[in-house]
């Protein structure tokens, strides 16, 4: 951890703290008045009362609960918003992102609002890096900034002003709304991070209740009378040791931290789903919390140490279940293995029983305990949280993962979000926290720059963009001309970056094995021919957007509507409603496969080749659909748009109002993008564009229907009427 960036972060973080506290106005917008009961009580009752359970985006989220609130409520939630993301790293979110989505949220106000130079100067680069609260449970962290902020307005202001003097009474008032608050374990990280940015003399910069505890009982022999109190205890500890060394103690340099930080494991941290809720009819799980262990059984199996190789336990699964499937037999062995050799002392262990959901760590090595009979005498020993989670309430890809049927399977990806729930996130590794798929998906808001570019509506594209948050995939339709393919490239690089945006397109031969996986052939020593399975663009997309699961990915599909949807798509229909479950490939039956939630999909289609109306129905449900006609919003008057920025002339805008008035048809119309060339300023650039490209767009369009195109479309005629002459 930076301290020299945590003052200057903390001091940013007191001053807008006081002025909204003690005089009720904001600190970016000084005229308005933010931080008042009633700014409170509605942000409150938007927010924290209103909860949004999808899985949408948190901005998504946001925007639907406050967009349509006063003023003073949103800049309000501009303010907490910022103040929870101030002090953390880029390693975390870079610090144009952290000033991106504020600007998002104060753009829903009615008024112009922008964060002022000094407090965006602090936004960067931070001091420290976010645990799984902080990449998981912004809004957890924000409802806890509204309570607390609620009630500390609410008081009289002299009691106000002793609360932000004295460090003891406030962490008193916070600690008072987190123990009333539901979610106190998600947003307990929030309040040692306020703590030590309210009072950095005091409070440690330490983020993880358990790591306050390792600091406390490592330094504790230096204590002359230990409270009891670890942050009373710390800053006793910090007072002693800073008037030895004459110099500012942070605890994360090296040298003091090598004292209190555990060891890291011989490998990395996993997360772990062990059933006990039927073994063999009866349910073990209240016998494992009260003794502390848990247990598989494969009672007809004898004991196998502990550390087998997969060789010994096979060799033991063939001796017991002879007659077994061999699929039967594998199964077993894959488990036992895991139980008895692949689990370590310091993973992480769940289990389900009903909608409880029990966390524990892992104490020991696996051993042989017959006492209970032979069901429960494979285990290991576990400290288990007495305390249960509501299944319900989880993320959706933990809740997913928890269906797992198998006995034992790996929870590795979602155990972060477990531990944290649990109020044990100080046993969580970096190593399992970065793996965390239940991570925040960080969409990055649309700039104003970005919309003045493409000559488009700020508020188009960022509907556009929540659309695509919450349904994952849309298809952008319309006539020739109207930018869908060069839309949708820009608006994926925008959100990914070009190097997570990849653009591929369908055709009448595209199929299943061009597009997700297909056997290829392979010319083999001797002249054979042999096959190897090769993946398409949509699984090695999906590779590379797993890797930042917390980052977008983008593919976009060029004319979609071209291939056999229901060939290509195959199984991926159901994963793109569900993407939270696996299903196995048709060629790859033995390797489940999802889609991961941050991988988006956008498809064009011309709407001259196929009318929306006849998409395949499973097809239309799954996505979301955007028109783009050159008669509507946004882009009617896109042309005349790029001219003036160009600083051409206007006659290329009249054309084209005059040939899609006189084809009265939206989805025949003829898109801008044609004209959208400086070679439209002469006269002979203008004739080859006519002859060249509009012209046999038409008869193709009209084929049947008009004798003589240039006698209706052809550009004299259309100069003509419009009382022009080029000539």
């Amino acid at each position: 951890m930076d301290q020299e960036q945590g003052v200057i972060v903390s001091r940013a973080a007191r001053q807008m703290i006081d002025k909204g506290a003690l005089t009720g106005m904001s600190s970016f917008a000084p005229e308005l008045h933010a931080w008042t009961p009633k700014a409170a009580d509605e942000l409150y009752e938007r927010f924290v009362m209103n909860f949004d359970e999808s899985s949408d985006a948190f901005l998504v989220k946001l925007k639907r609960q406050i967009s349509e609130g006063s003023d003073e409520a949103i800049v309000l939630a501009a303010e907490l918003l910022f103040l929870n993301m101030l002090p953390l790293t880029s390693a975390t979110i870079g610090a144009e992102r952290k000033l991106e989505i504020v600007r998002t949220v104060l753009s829903w106000a009615s008024q112009a609002v922008d964060i002022p130079e000094h407090l965006a100067a602090a936004a960067s680069p931070g001091y420290m890096k976010g645990g799984v609260a902080f990449l998981n449970y912004r809004w957890a962290q924000l409802a806890f900034l509204i309570r607390l902020a609620r009630l500390l307005i609410g008081l009289p202001h002299q009691e106000r002003e002793a609360a932000l003097r004295d460090p003891w009474r406030f962490r008193e008032l916070a600690q008072d709304v987190l123990a009333d608050y539901d979610g106190k374990f998600r947003a307990q990280a929030q309040l040692h991070v306020l703590l030590f940015l309210m009072f950095p003399d005091v409070f440690a910069p330490v983020s993880v209740a358990g790591n306050k505890k390792r600091i406390r009982d490592a330094f504790a022999g230096r204590l002359s009378e230990p409270t009891g109190d670890v942050d009373r205890d710390i800053f006793a500890i910090r007072q002693k040791f800073e008037r030895e060394s004459g110099q500012p103690i942070n605890f994360y340099d090296e040298r003091w931290r090598s004292q209190w930080e555990p060891p890291a494991p011989p490998r990395a941290q996993k997360g772990w789903l062990v059933r006990g809720a039927n073994v063999r009819g009866d349910n073990a799980i209240d016998r494992w919390l009260a003794e502390g262990y848990c247990s598989v059984s494969w009672a007809d199996i004898d004991e196998i140490p502990s550390g087998a190789s997969r060789q010994v336990v096979r060799d033991a699964v063939e001796a017991a279940l002879p007659d077994a499937k061999q699929g039967t037999k594998d199964s077993a062995v894959s488990q036992l293995w895991r139980f008895l050799s692949d689990f370590q002392p310091g993973d992480l262990v769940a289990t389900v029983d009903g909608d409880a959901v029990y966390v524990g760590v892992i104490t020991s090595d696996a051993y042989y305990d017959t006492a209970q009979g032979r069901p429960l005498a494979r285990r290991r020993r576990v400290d288990w949280n007495r305390e249960p989670l509501s299944r319900r309430s989880l993320p959706e890809e933990a809740q997913a993962k928890l269906k797992a049927l198998t006995t034992v399977s790996d929870l590795t990806p979602v155990m972060a979000a477990l531990a944290t729930d649990a109020g044990i996130e100080e046993q969580l590794t970096p190593e399992l926290v970065d793996q965390d798929e239940t991570k925040d998906l960080v969409v990055p808001p649309l700039s104003q720059e970005f919309a003045d570019k493409l000559l488009l509506p700020r508020e188009w594209l960022q509907e556009t963009t929540d659309l695509l948050s919450m349904k994952r995939q849309m298809i952008m339709y319309g006539p020739p001309g109207t930018g869908k393919t060069y839309l949708a490239t820009r608006l994926g690089e925008a959100l990914a970056g070009p190097d997570r945006t990849r653009l591929i397109q369908f055709h009448p031969s595209y199929g299943y094995e061009d597009f997700i996986e297909g056997f290829r052939p392979r010319l083999e020593t001797g002249g054979t021919i042999g096959f190897d399975l090769v993946p398409g663009p949509l699984k090695n997309a999906v590779v590379v957007a797993e890797q930042e699961p917390d980052r977008p990915y983008v593919l976009v599909i060029d004319e979609i509507n071209r291939a056999n949807l229901a060939k290509v798509f195959g199984e991926l229909y159901f994963l793109l409603e569900y993407r939270t479950q696996k299903i196995t490939l048709q060629y790859s039956p033995t390797e489940p496969f999802s889609l991961p939630k941050n991988m988006f999909i956008i498809g064009t289609m011309n709407t001259v080749d196929r009318s929306v109306a006849l998409v395949d129905a499973a097809m239309r449900r799954r996505f979301a659909f955007r028109a783009l006609a050159p008669n509507r919003p946004p882009i009617d008057g896109l042309l005349r748009r790029w001219l003036h920025r160009e600083r051409l002339p206007e006659l290329p805008a009249l054309l084209l109002d005059e040939v899609n008035r006189r084809l009265d048809d939206p989805d025949r119309a003829v898109g801008p993008s044609y004209l959208m060339t400086r070679n439209v300023a002469t006269r002979r650039g203008l004739e080859l564009i006519w002859t060249a490209e509009i012209l046999p767009l038409l008869e193709d369009q009209l084929y049947g229907k008009v004798d003589d195109i240039e006698a209706e479309f052809g550009l004299p005629v259309l100069l003509s009427a419009l009382g022009l002459d080029l000539s």
